[in-house]
């Protein structure tokens, strides 16, 4: 598991306890899928300016993936930037990950 976090000064409760809740996710939905991504990057974003331009449109959504890299909103900005509450910011962050090991397995079936 080689998992980078820039949390880009955020100080909010869930991404202070990200570094030990996300072993945790990562190991059950590892479970689901032969195949591991080699390196994933998640980069928490302040703020929706940010966050469409590198979305490259307007979005309400609360994350996504490109590459090995999950974008997401800080938790404080679910609920106002992004339709998704505060409360799903853990759910939210799974969801991406398992869609980014989905990724990685689709594209080794190819190979």
């Amino acid at each position: 598991m080689n998992i980078q976090i820039q949390e880009n000064g955020c100080t909010d409760m869930e991404v202070t306890v990200l570094d030990t809740r996300l072993p945790y996710f990562y190991a059950k939905v590892k479970e689901l899928f032969p195949v591991e991504p080699e390196e994933i990057q998640i980069v928490l974003v302040g703020d929706k300016e940010k966050f469409c331009a590198l979305y490259g449109e307007e979005t309400n959504d609360g994350a996504f993936c490109d590459g090995n890299t999950i974008y997401i909103y800080e938790p404080s900005q679910f609920g106002s930037a992004a339709s998704s509450s505060r409360e799903h910011f853990y759910e939210v962050l799974c969801q991406e990950l398992i869609y980014l090991f989905y990724k990685v397995n689709k594209n080794s079936e190819v190979a």
